[in-house]
């Protein structure tokens, strides 16, 4: 079978990059098999519109690859200029077609378009994989790896399922050896083990079998180069996480958004920081004891991201794991809707995937159980934390996993709090005044004075600075202004 393979981008400002995708699949014999590739420059002149000659070449098309530079171009009568007219009708056409873009330059040139053009990137940017690309060398590897990419997702190359699938196309060089000892070393202390005594090589051959020798030669299977690749989102151009802090309980307002790639474990902690970056963490003095309260109980949010990568259906493009917090709920969605035998209501201890290879991994780490216990997992954190088990559903194709906040009712959520998130203020040294007067800056939020604290305690003006700056000391307070003017604030 042949894909076609339809070429969009303004023809006067990216002439030389239209006729690069045609070069490179000419030049390659495995793409040229593959692929027919339409340039509106190779059309011999007609007396037909040429509106509607590239239009039905869009709709016939398998593949649109879209070239975005600096410059819209001219607008029609619809207001549109041709590639975002391309783009609207290959949409419109084929639902499940396949959109690869490559964008001109680097995210920080992107204000010096044309406003236009920064309209039509956002429409880009908010829902289809895209790359960045500074000269023509560089777009060709891009267009290269993403259309072996392409072919290997379609499984042209191997009828295998996705994780499983060997790629021929690269070498044991795509595999990052550092990534791999990180690996083991968290794989011995969750495991309680030992590093294993045996080459990098021979444990990817041998113990997780995700590198494979053919001919003498060792290829990467997609499952090494999601976890080990020294850069996985080149050869799977899919491969990333979402995540965004909308303002509100809808996306209209964004407050920050991060496009995460990298190899799994490093995609792990970029979310993690961002999550938590991204959502509060509240104080609270109980009996002798200040109590940091996290909005939501991280490691059900990680078992749900964990869930979506191990569970996601890779051989559809062009929708990455979406990771969406709002004012008090949290989404994690991923494409790739439950197998045949699951039934939503009935999740909880039954394990089935597409993605055996992906899963065993996340075994080898304990980050993911055997037997189905993940949602379990989830519901006994979430409650565990006052917070109601999270709502699981699916949305056409997607799997969607909602966690619902406490918004302002945060300070209730002391009774799950674990010890780890305890300071023993006894322990630190701190006297019944000072608990005192710290549970009225942290719970009440108030400002407190040398004279406040004379009268709060009933104590000398020298007891009062004594007890203040043994807290300033601990850490649990800090100072504004100086001498008999100083406040002291949580």
């Amino acid at each position: 079978m042949k894909y076609k393979l339809f070429v969009s981008a303004n023809q006067k400002e990216l002439k030389v990059e239209r006729f690069a995708v045609k070069e490179v699949i000419n030049d390659n014999s495995v793409l040229r098999s593959y692929f027919d590739v339409f340039l509106f420059e190779d059309l011999p002149a007609k007396g037909k519109s040429a509106l509607l000659t590239y239009l039905k070449n869009v709709a016939d098309s398998d593949v649109y690859i879209c070239i975005i530079g600096n410059n819209y171009g001219d607008k029609g009568k619809d207001n549109l200029s041709a590639t975002e007219r391309e783009f609207r009708h290959f949409l419109k056409s084929k639902s499940k077609g396949d959109i690869i873009a490559f964008i001109k330059g680097s995210s920080d040139e992107d204000k010096n378009r044309d406003s236009d053009t920064q309209n039509f990137l956002k429409t880009i940017k908010s829902s289809f994989i895209y790359k960045r690309f500074k000269n023509i060398d560089d777009l060709k590897t891009q267009i290269l790896n993403s259309l072996i990419s392409f072919l290997d997702d379609k499984g042209e190359f191997n009828k295998v399922s996705f994780d499983k699938a060997v790629r021929k196309d690269l070498g044991y060089d795509a595999i990052d050896e550092k990534a791999v000892k990180d690996f083991l070393q968290n794989r011995a202390i969750k495991l309680k083990v030992s590093i294993p005594d045996i080459s990098i090589k021979n444990f990817l051959i041998d113990t997780l079998k995700v590198v494979k020798k053919e001919n003498g030669n060792l290829h990467p299977t997609n499952t090494a180069l999601l976890f080990f690749g020294k850069n996985p989102t080149e050869y799977i151009s899919h491969h990333e996480i979402r995540i965004a802090r909308f303002k509100g309980n809808t996306r209209l307002a964004m407050i920050d958004s991060q496009e995460i790639k990298g190899t799994i474990y490093k995609m792990l902690d970029d979310v993690e920081n961002f999550f938590k970056r991204n959502t509060r963490l509240a104080n609270k003095i109980v009996e002798f004891k200040r109590v940091d309260i996290p909005e939501y109980p991280y490691e059900a949010i990680r078992e749900a991201i964990i869930n979506a990568i191990a569970h996601r259906d890779y051989t559809r493009r062009g929708a990455p794991v979406m990771v969406s917090i709002f004012d008090d709920l949290v989404e994690v969605r991923n494409l790739g809707g439950l197998l045949p035998g699951l039934n939503i209501k009935k999740l909880e201890g039954n394990h089935v995937t597409r993605n055996e290879t992906i899963c065993n991994i996340f075994h080898e780490t304990m980050d993911m159980e055997r037997f189905g216990t993940g949602i379990g997992k989830m519901k006994k954190l979430m409650k565990e934390h006052g917070l109601s088990a999270p709502d699981l559903s699916e949305e056409g194709d997607f799997f969607v996993a909602k966690f619902y906040g406490p918004g302002e009712k945060i300070l209730d959520l002391v009774s799950g709090i674990p010890e780890e998130r305890q300071i023993d203020l006894k322990k630190l040294g701190l006297n019944e005044r000072q608990i005192e007067a710290l549970r009225l800056m942290v719970n009440e939020k108030k400002t407190m004075t040398n004279e406040m604290y004379q009268l709060v305690n009933k104590v000398s003006s020298r007891t009062a600075l004594r007890d203040l700056k043994g807290l300033v000391g601990s850490g649990q307070i800090k100072t504004e202004g100086i001498g008999k003017g100083t406040k002291y604030m949580a």
